[in-house]
């Protein structure tokens, strides 16, 4: 998991590096995972829980209202874990795949008109995944849980605040 290549994609503000550099450095704060909620209304997102069909977790929708431009919407039927995820993979995609000139009053060529999804790619979700992994398990945040916690699953799961799937897949690709 390469934080780097997170860094990459993000604006050059001293803020918002700021603010991912403190959530990829201290992934807990006494005793508890940091919100993702609070990292991405800090970044100029809002978030809300909506009603999604089934399958669905989560979709990046256009907000003029939004400090930039966007809310990103989270399934409510999914557990608080999976939402945290899913806040992240959507923080991904707009940080990998909007352009630099991006304009939100304009629809993208990755924007379904219907509200179903706003990647149709998915090349586009596994980078949105790989930037979410990044920025949970990056800077050896992962090799350092697993020599506080072993590989115990449950227990990584809570440090991280994300669900046992992600630790699995995650912990798979550090091997």
């Amino acid at each position: 998991y390469d934080v780097r290549q997170v860094m990459a994609t993000l604006p050059q503000s001293g803020e918002v590096r700021h603010a991912i550099r403190q959530f990829t450095l201290n992934p807990e704060v006494e005793g508890r995972a940091r919100s993702v909620k609070k990292l991405a209304e800090n970044l100029g997102f809002s978030v809300s829980e909506v009603d999604m069909p089934k399958g669905m977790n989560g979709r990046l929708a256009q907000d003029t209202w939004a400090e930039n431009g966007f809310r990103i919407e989270i399934n409510f039927r999914l557990s608080v874990q999976a939402k945290r995820f899913a806040v992240l993979h959507e923080m991904g995609h707009y940080f990998r795949h909007r352009s630099q000139d991006f304009d939100p009053f304009m629809e993208t060529m990755h924007f379904d008109p219907s509200g179903q999804t706003f990647y149709l790619d998915t090349a586009k979700e596994t980078e949105a995944n790989q930037w979410a992994e990044a920025l949970l398990f990056g800077a050896g945040q992962l090799s350092a849980a697993c020599g506080l916690h072993g590989e115990d699953l449950p227990r990584l799961a809570n440090y991280f605040g994300v669900t046992e799937r992600v630790v699995s897949i995650a912990l798979q690709k550090l091997r």
